[in-house]
This record gives C-alpha cells, structure tokens and sequence, in this order.
C-alpha cells in the first residue's frame, strides 16, 4: 500500500510541476505577443 502512495505523490508533483511549466510557457507567449502589439503601436 505504501509503495502505492508513493507512486501516487509522485504523479501528483509531476502533474503540478508539468502545470507549472505549461502556465510559464504560455505567459513567455503571451509577453511576447504584447510587446509585439506595443512595439507595432509606436512605429505607426
């Protein structure tokens, strides 16, 4: 049973952190994005 809760914990974190890095790259996106957007507003 124990080995059972280790497997478990361990997909949880793995499932966290894979969330983590999901929410991280689509924030990089849309921080580019952004600047994209304010950089075409000050050139025309």
């Amino acid at each position: 049973m124990d080995d059972y809760l280790g497997f478990i914990e361990l997909f949880v974190v793995v499932l966290f952190a894979g969330a983590w890095a999901i929410l991280e790259w689509q924030g990089r996106r849309l921080d580019r994005k952004k600047e994209a957007e304010r950089l075409r507003e000050k050139q025309g």
